[in-house]
């Protein structure tokens, strides 16, 4: 071998022994939830998924309690791509997704069943290209069980709610329900909630069981009334920026891992939703079951707000199906 050849093969291995390896892409992962919940546990459940079949190709990290921002903010940054990912609540798209907008109308759904059925069909199929004009790209949707009022004292009837100030998430819909009711609606961060009660800055709020007791509301809520006035599924969003780098081989990895543990969060979420009703009522909180409430004065009520939101004869035509089961 000449001298020539000899220092370009040595030069060719040395490049080769120092070229980078192919980058790992990394996602991060926005929740307001605190880590034990079942949401960030499937999250963290499609991490590890992830990782392994991409032989850590592409990892992913779950950021909880607020930490990127709230549901409102990381929505944003979602957007505008600074962030790659986050799980939100589906009424939290309902100012740029009328599709949100329905599925967040209170008394709709009959039951979980009901509500899944209804995202498997033409309405789901809606829903997913309205969210994605909207910037995002849904990966999977999650049990978030159903939505049921609680506060300092006992709400049974409409005239409950005259004089109460409720919390509710950054929705127009929850808003104008607390309104329709009688109540005051105000709007703050899910991380301020505890303190907000337990001040008296207001009198009760509106979520679901699972939530209630992990983030602590049951402290100083002590009246649950399970009208179960909303059955809205969590979503789990990547932004387009961070969908479209990713490649068809990894979204497609992606996707599916994210079905999977939508799956590993609903046999979650039961396990958690029957120990924390446990965990309430041995903390001394009043549960009113469905029976105990005059549901409809309430739901009288509550349903005004579908003319309000339903601004088109197919999407009441749709409305009337839903709430007929169909």
């Amino acid at each position: 071998m000449s001298v020539r050849n000899a220092f370009a093969c040595g030069l060719a291995l040395c490049l080769l022994s120092v070229a980078p390896a192919v980058r790992a892409v990394s996602l991060v992962s926005a929740d307001v939830q605190k880590p034990d919940h079942p949401v960030v546990k499937a999250q963290e459940y499609l991490a590890k998924l992830v990782t392994e079949r991409s032989k850590g190709a592409l990892t992913m990290q779950v950021k909880p309690n607020g930490e990127v921002g709230n549901e409102t903010e990381v929505l944003a940054k979602l957007r505008s791509g600074e962030l790659a990912m986050a799980r939100v609540a589906v009424g939290v798209l309902a100012d740029k997704v009328p599709a949100a907008k329905i599925l967040s109308l209170p008394y709709l759904f009959r039951s979980r069943d009901h509500l899944w059925k209804v995202l498997g069909g033409d309405l789901g199929s809606r829903l997913d290209s309205e969210i994605t004009a909207s910037g995002v790209v849904v990966l999977a949707y999650y049990d978030s069980g159903s939505r049921s009022f609680y506060a300092r004292k006992p709400i049974k009837t409409r005239a409950d709610f005259a004089g109460l100030k409720v919390r509710v998430q950054p929705s127009p819909v929850y808003k104008d329900l607390i309104s329709e009711l009688g109540g005051t609606p105000v709007v703050l961060p899910y991380d301020k909630v505890a303190d907000a009660l337990k001040s008296g800055e207001v009198d009760g709020a509106e979520n679901n069981i699972v939530s209630y007791v992990s983030a602590e509301h049951y402290k100083y809520a002590k009246y649950l009334s399970l009208d179960e006035h909303g059955m809205v599924p969590d979503v789990l969003l990547i932004s387009r920026k961070a969908w479209i780098a990713l490649g068809p081989a990894n979204q497609e990895l992606l996707r599916g891992a994210a079905a999977e543990s939508s799956q590993y969060m609903a046999k979650l979420w039961q396990e958690k939703e029957r120990d924390a009703l446990a965990l309430a009522k041995k903390n001394g909180v009043t549960v009113l079951g469905r029976n105990q409430l005059a549901m409809s004065g309430i739901e009288s009520s509550a349903v005004k707000l579908y003319n309000r939101y339903v601004e088109f004869g197919p999407d009441m035509d749709a409305v009337l199906q839903i709430v007929s089961g169909k």
